[in-house]
């Protein structure tokens, strides 16, 4: 065996350990939150059913609906869990090949990206999804009665919880594209009309059949882009004095 080829074999063990510490962190975390899932369906269902008509419920039409319902929130809580873990893996196999300012640079995003995803994620759960089941359920009080299914409700909160923690990102994604140098410190407000055009976009291509969602989408994007725009400027400013 060459002295060449011993230190990849050397980090491949070692990716190899880490992933297997990731996977079995999910198993484990999958394993506690499916034995807890009755109260995080009741937690993540909570919006719909005080936006519902007294005695309306939720509704599945296939066999293996409501099964599915325990094991995919007991997979997306185990997967939110076990994110620390498998954050810390990612940083102990990265570190070692790190300078110490490469090392504290690293911390901060991880940290705060996460941070941000979360607030992101409590922001859709807390805010946006009462505001949209508030008006939509609202129509069942004239003569129409609502019967949410319960496979199709699922998916809407998990995507709203997941597509908001991705907006929270957005400053966090500008300040650092400005402080890396990848653009200048008055881009995005010199592009300002051309990345509300591009946010309406995506908020079309997020939501693409209903106009009220995309305006109620819309609304978060351009506040976080305004944000990273402030955020943007002051990651720059104190670069600056830091040089």
């Amino acid at each position: 065996m060459s002295l060449d080829t011993l230190p990849f074999q050397s980090h491949l063990g070692e990716l190899r350990r880490r992933l297997i510490t990731c996977l079995a962190a999910f198993c484990i975390a999958f394993i506690v939150c499916y034995a807890f899932s009755r109260p995080l369906v009741a937690i993540l269902f909570y919006p719909v059913r005080q936006a519902l008509p007294p005695d309306s419920s939720l509704v599945f039409t296939a066999l293996t609906e409501g099964f599915m319902t325990y094991i995919k929130v007991a997979f997306w809580s185990a997967l939110i869990v076990s994110t620390p873990v498998i954050l810390y893996q990612i940083w102990g196999f990265l570190a070692p090949g790190l300078y110490e300012n490469e090392k504290r640079i690293l911390k901060k995003i991880i940290f705060l990206g996460l941070g941000l995803f979360l607030a992101g994620g409590i922001f859709g759960y807390w805010i946006i999804m009462p505001a949209i089941l508030t008006i939509t359920l609202g129509y069942a009080n004239q003569g129409l009665e609502a019967l949410p299914r319960l496979q199709n409700y699922l998916l809407f909160a998990l995507k709203t919880i997941f597509i908001f923690g991705l907006i929270f990102e957005i400053p966090f994604l500008m300040a650092i594209a400005g402080r890396s140098g990848l653009i200048g410190k008055d881009y995005f407000k010199k592009n300002r009309k051309l990345s509300y055009l591009a946010l309406y976009i995506l908020a079309v291509v997020i939501v693409p059949t209903d106009l009220f969602s995309q305006l109620l989408l819309f609304g978060p994007l351009v506040a976080m882009f305004e944000i990273g725009i402030c955020l943007t400027d002051w990651f720059i400013s104190e670069k600056s004095k830091s040089e």
